[in-house]
């Protein structure tokens, strides 16, 4: 295999589509201690004393909200947020099934270097080099799913990688630079204090703030 295919051409999706909350939160429970601490907001365990490129999504929502939730020891989630992370693991786990059975496919594949420790979902063996390949079907940006891939891409030594959307698949190239993300999530989540709020229009409309707030 050479080219990862699209997601939703490897496996099915729609079925997933009408996911309620209620049947997000009876799956995450087989695996999280999910709970609620608030109308709308939910909480689960989650490591951050070793940085992760998967932190990198949150850094780029809000430097402050990762610097809280390093605080908890904590992943927040809104009703949206907490439905669209079951259903990605769901077509994660499906997609991973089926492309990890082709030759020289690696599924899960396991990064550790000093203090950072990554998953990368899936890594093509092609000769000695290694590609790594991200499925990305959750709320996070572009633009984060591509600096995350690039880490990966240095971790690995590889030229470049893919990203796996529903419909489409993006070759990344390589950045050295993007390394330097992973120092700033670092600086954040060691940090005795909150970074600056954002604007106060951005402020105004985020799930989290009432939580925020106790920081200020």
């Amino acid at each position: 295999m050479l080219i990862p295919p699209p997601l939703c051409r490897a496996v099915r999706c729609d079925d997933l589509d009408e996911m309620t909350l209620d049947e997000a939160l009876k799956e995450l429970s087989r695996t999280d201690a999910v709970e609620q601490i608030g109308p709308t907001i939910y909480a689960v365990p989650y490591d951050f004393k070793r940085v992760s490129p998967s932190m990198v999504g949150d850094y780029e929502y809000c430097p402050r909200l990762l610097w809280l939730q390093a605080k908890l020891g904590k992943k927040l989630l809104t009703r949206r947020s907490l439905i669209a992370l079951v259903r990605g693991r769901l077509l994660h786990e499906r997609y991973e099934r089926v492309v990890a059975a082709a030759d020289e496919v690696l599924a899960e594949y396991k990064v550790e270097i000093g203090e950072l420790v990554g998953v990368v979902d899936l890594v093509f063996k092609r000769g000695e080099r290694l590609v790594p390949v991200e499925v990305k079907s959750g709320l996070s940006s572009r633009s984060a799913h591509v600096k995350q891939l690039q880490i990966y891409i240095e971790l690995l030594g590889a030229p470049f990688g893919y990203l796996v959307y529903r419909n489409k698949v993006d070759r990344v190239e390589r950045d050295p630079s993007a390394l330097d993300i992973l120092r700033e999530i670092k600086a954040i989540v060691e940090s005795p204090v909150p970074p600056p709020k954002a604007s106060s229009s951005r402020c105004r409309t985020c799930p989290f703030k009432q939580i925020c707030n106790k920081y200020s």
